[in-house]
Order: structure tokens, then sequence, then C-alpha cells
């Protein structure tokens, strides 16, 4: 705010060559030209004088000779006010767009991500554990419905989440290994508190939860931080539009669009391009996104690049049948060391009736089982399997505008590229209005030059978030 209120106080030190000491009679008086365009416009002529007459009434335009009145200024300050806010919702409904779509096509693609995760991992483990898969499939379940719900919402910890899934997976295979003993409820707390202690002395499936969770907790983190950041922009975009514009930006506005057509003779001059750049830039950036905007994006695009690098969920997923398979192999060959350790601290559990044991003798099933499912999860790892490979989060395809998030940071270039704001920037050197009178605008003032500064910085990355989120 504080630089628009300068820019209105400098406005009137900035006057372009003016008539000299002298000249008064070459100045033409008549109001005929102000007359047609403002006629045209549905102004009513009456409210129009023939003739200049002085501006002593005006409040915003130069109190000079004038062709305007005050309801005329008041006219063209409302009309003014109209074209500017137009101009500004006009592209700014385009990156609320361009917003919301990318919104949309990366939470589509990330569910699908999750869904094809699910279904790999479900066909992997089914072809290798058949009905044993089978009678636990809940547990894995289980975990990916926690995972999208993470996703969603954030309202539960991935940490509980990816615990709780190991520590039901011990729950149920730590019986297997052992079917001539009867474990209690009692028993299986006791199994579930030793391995969940602080010390994490007991790892009963070695590394294996460690580099999982490290894996699916910065992609799934990742992911959710992109989101919602796509749809926080999307909402402070579109509310930001909703603020009314200031009472020094309606005056600045008006002096470059409305002002031209007040002075006698000089109707039909442009506003300077660089007084029009300063103008929306004062405008637009008390609105709160400027230069926020700028930092918003930078965090964007550099988080869409972990998304699709480092931080994929693509390359998580990828892994989850191996890391969970090595765990189980880890349980497995080293049950004898294991079983100690908890036979010791939970005690020795009561053996089981001959009769109710069950057969083939589980040790060496099951441990064949889990060495076939990593095999098998190795080769689908390696690209040698038969399973269905998740959506590629890490190979985007840009589709959108290459321009759609530059969005903000841009505004004051496309505002004034418009012909009813700013003369053509080819027609630079040629006389325009300055807001004072007669000049003409600088070969590249200073708004233009940081305008351009920004558009060189973003166009080094400005396709990445376009391209993650339109898959």
């Amino acid at each position: 705010m504080s630089a628009l209120r300068s820019l209105l106080l400098l406005l009137p030190l900035c006057p372009g060559p003016g008539p000299g000491p002298g000249s008064e009679a070459k100045v033409t008086r008549s109001c005929t030209e102000t007359r047609q365009v403002l006629g045209a416009r549905g102004y009513s002529l009456s409210l129009l004088p023939p003739a200049v007459i002085s501006g002593e009434h005006l409040r915003i335009c130069p109190q000079e000779y004038t062709c305007c009145s005050c309801e005329i200024e008041q006219r063209l300050t409302w009309e003014t006010e109209s074209i500017f806010r137009s101009l500004v919702e006009e592209s700014g409904s385009f990156l609320v767009h361009t917003l919301d779509v990318q919104h949309r096509k990366f939470d589509e693609v990330f569910r699908e991500v999750l869904s094809s995760t699910e279904h790999s991992l479900t066909l992997l483990f089914h072809r290798s554990y058949g009905r044993l898969y089978a009678q636990h499939t809940p547990i894995f379940s289980g975990l990916f419905s926690r995972l999208r719900d993470y996703y969603e919402s954030s309202s539960e910890g991935l940490d509980d989440a990816l615990m709780d899934f190991w520590a039901q997976l011990l729950e149920r295979t730590f019986p297997l290994l052992h079917p001539q003993y009867i474990f209690s409820p009692d028993y299986l707390f006791c199994l579930m508190r030793l391995s969940s202690s602080a010390g994490d002395s007991l790892k009963p499936f070695g590394d294996s939860p460690h580099c999982l969770h490290l894996q699916i907790t910065r992609a799934m983190v990742a992911a959710r931080a992109f989101i919602l950041g796509l749809e926080t922009g999307r909402d402070v975009v579109s509310e930001t539009l909703k603020v009314p514009m200031k009472e020094a930006c309606k005056q600045a506005v008006m002096r470059l669009t409305g002002c031209p057509l007040c002075p006698g003779g000089v109707p039909l001059l442009p506003p300077c391009r660089g007084f029009c750049l300063n103008v929306a830039y004062g405008c637009l950036s008390p609105q709160g996104l400027d230069p926020d905007w700028g930092a918003y994006l930078d965090s964007l695009l550099s988080l869409a690049e972990k998304v699709q690098g480092p931080f994929s969920f693509e390359g998580a997923a990828q892994s989850m049948a191996v890391k969970i398979s090595e765990g189980l192999m880890f349980l497995q060959e080293n049950s004898v060391t294991l079983s100690a350790q908890v036979f010791y601290q939970c005690g020795t559990p009561p053996h089981a009736l001959a009769h109710t044991r069950r057969a083939p003798a589980p040790r060496e099933e099951v441990g064949r089982l889990w060495a076939a499912a990593l095999v098998l999860g190795g080769a689908a790892h390696d690209g040698g399997g038969h399973q269905p490979a998740p959506p590629s989060v890490g190979a985007p395809r840009a589709t959108g505008p290459r321009e759609g998030l530059l969005g903000w940071a841009g505004l004051p270039l496309t505002v004034c590229g418009d012909p009813r704001m700013a003369a053509d920037i080819s027609q630079e050197a040629a006389p325009c209005w300055t807001g004072a009178g007669r000049g003409r605008s600088p070969v590249s003032t200073g708004a233009e030059r940081l305008s351009r500064r920004r558009r060189i910085a973003f166009a080094q990355k400005r396709d990445i978030v376009s391209q993650q989120a339109q898959k």
C-alpha cells in the first residue's frame, strides 16, 4: 500500500513535455474529440461541455482546463475500475482454473497409483501364499485404507499406521512358526509390547520396517503437501479476486485510463506502458499475493521435483512387496534367536495337543512360500515379473499452458497488454499519457524489468508442476 501511495504522490511530479510559454493559443480548446469518444460509450452529451472548462472541480485528474465535469469524472472512475477488475478477474480465474485442473489430475493419478499398488501386491502375494495370504488379507487392505485416510485428511499419523501393520503381521505370523504352542491374547499382547519397545532390540523383521517406513512416509507426506499446495493456491487466488479495490487503487486506475479523456485535444492519447505497470503492481501487491506468490510458487516447484524424484510414491510402491517379503524371510531365518528372546521375556507358552497341530510342518512350508514371494517380488521390482506396474508419477507429460502457473507474478503484464490499459509495447517511443500530460514511456521501466526477471527465473521450472499434475 505504501508503494501505491508513493506512486500517487509522484505521478503529478512526472509530467511529459507539455506546451511551453506562449503556446497556449496552439492548444486545441474544443471538446469535440472527447464528446465523440464518450458519446460512443453511452455518455450523455449534456454532461460534456462543448469546450474546455476550468478543472478546479476535479478530484482525481489534473485540475487544468478540462472537458470532464464532476459527473463525468465519477462515471469514468466507475468504468475504469470495472475494466481493471474484469481484466484481473479474467486472468485470475484462468489461474484458479489451471490450479484446479492440476489438483484434480494429480489427485486422480495418485489415487490410481495407490489402488494399482494394492492390486499388484495382492496378485503377487496371492500367487506366493495362496490361502495363507487370503486368510490375512485384512492386514494389507487395512494398511492401504489408512494410507488413503492420511492422504485425504491427514487425520491419522503414518507412524501409527505402519507400526500397526508390522505388529499385526507379527501377531499372525509368529504363531505359524510355532504350531506346537498355544498363544493366548495375553501372550500375544506381551509379544507386541516387546516388539514395540523403545530399545527396539527384538527387530523381528530386521531393517525392513525402517526402510519401508522411510520410503512410504516421505512419499506420502510429499504427496499430501503437494496436493494441499495446489488446493491452497487455488483457494487463495479465488478469495483474493473477491477483495474490493482500495480507494487509492481506484484513483490510480482512473488517472491511468480515465484522465487522458479529459484534457481537450488528447482524448485518444494512450497511457504509457511504464505508467500502467507501476499502477498494476501498486494495485495488486497489497492484495497479499506478491511477493508471497513468488515464494509460494518456488516452494511448489521444489516440492514437485521431489514428488517426481526422490520422494516419488511410485518408487516406494514398487518396493513394498519386496520389503514385506524381506521382513518375512528375516523373521523365518532368525526365528530361533527371536523365539528365545520372546520366550525369555514372555515365558514359554503352553503346548498344543497333537491333534490340533497344523500340517504340513509350517516352518518349512512357510519358509518356502516366503522365499518364493521374495523372488517374485524382486523380479517384479527389477522389471522381470508380470505384475502390472502402477501408473507413473515420475514420468509426467506436459499438456497444460506453459504460462499457467506464472499467474500472479505476470498479471501486471497481462493487464497492461490490453489496449484499453496502455500503449502497445511496439509503440513505446510514441507519445503517451504520463498521468499529468503528454510524454513518452521509458524504454524499460523498473516494474517491467522486475517482471522480466521473474519470468526468466520461473521459466526454468514453470513446466514442472504442470507436468507433475497432468500425467
